[in-house]
């Protein structure tokens, strides 16, 4: 049964937010699913999450596991922030390019991953996997496959140079890096892990964490096999974002300002 009849107000809030109409009336207006939904659900919990009284119970079906009210975090609205608050939240977000020589604890990167998976997803495919270094002697043997590729390829001179110098501008001494990858059968695996990459990032902002996307790394990952060897990729998977973090060296006490957005009204 999906809907707890003695529970259910027949409200149709679960029939509205079904993105694939799966969810019908039965001949006392009851929401029931339709035979369909065995192959086509993609277990969004749209039905579940949305439900006022939490009757609706997704059953365990072939392409969905089953979901229950109590298996869903709840929303408090106490928690809910100004507008103001927001705002300067997402505003504040700086790139980060010097870092503490400290590390960020793993139950904290377990954290900010968790958040990263409520990024939406092409169907609800969640493809995204990460792989994170633990070791900061880690993250500098990345940085330096990538510059190894850099030189074999007779690219970027000036970050060569800088790293011959001892000066890294690849990943800048980031005591980790995140990558995520996907498998290129996805429904859209760039788009996906930079939605995930970005909630990564914003995650950790939350938490005094910053974190820079690593364009270099993400660039050699492509093509260079001691690098994809390191990573341990599987078959079939590329890699399609990548942030370095870790704590900020210094703390910045300003927003500078944006270009006017670009607008055009479409009546």
């Amino acid at each position: 049964m999906f809907a707890d009849k003695e529970m259910c107000k027949r409200c149709g809030a679960c029939l509205s937010e079904c993105p694939y109409q799966l969810i019908v009336e039965d001949k006392e207006g009851f929401p029931k699913l339709r035979p369909a939904a065995r192959k086509t659900c993609i277990a969004c919990g749209h039905c579940v999450a949305v439900c006022p009284t939490g009757s609706a119970v997704l059953p365990e079906m072939p392409v969905a596991a089953s979901l229950t009210p109590e298996q869903c975090g709840k929303i408090s609205r106490d928690m809910r922030i100004a507008p103001e608050e927001a705002d300067q939240f997402l505003r504040s977000r700086r790139s980060i390019r010097s870092y503490k020589d400290k590390t960020v604890p793993e139950d904290v990167i377990a954290d900010i991953l968790a958040v990263a998976g409520y990024a939406p997803s092409a169907k609800n495919g969640q493809p995204a996997d990460w792989i994170v270094t633990r070791d900061p002697e880690v993250t500098r043997e990345l940085a330096g496959l990538t510059v190894r590729f850099m030189a074999i390829n007779n690219v970027y001179p000036g970050l060569i140079k800088n790293w011959e110098k001892g000066v890294d501008k690849i990943l800048h001494g980031a005591p980790h890096v995140a990558l995520a990858h996907a498998s290129d059968f996805s429904f859209h695996p760039a788009e996906d892990c930079s939605l995930a990459a970005a909630y990564l990032e914003l995650a950790a902002h939350a938490r005094g964490i910053g974190a820079c996307w690593a364009g270099f790394l993400m660039e050699a990952a492509q093509g260079c096999q001691a690098l994809r060897d390191k990573l341990d990729l599987p078959e079939g998977h590329s890699v399609h974002a990548a942030l370095m973090f870790g704590y900020p060296k210094f703390r910045y006490q300003r927003i500078p300002r944006r270009k006017d957005i670009s607008l055009r009204w479409l009546d």
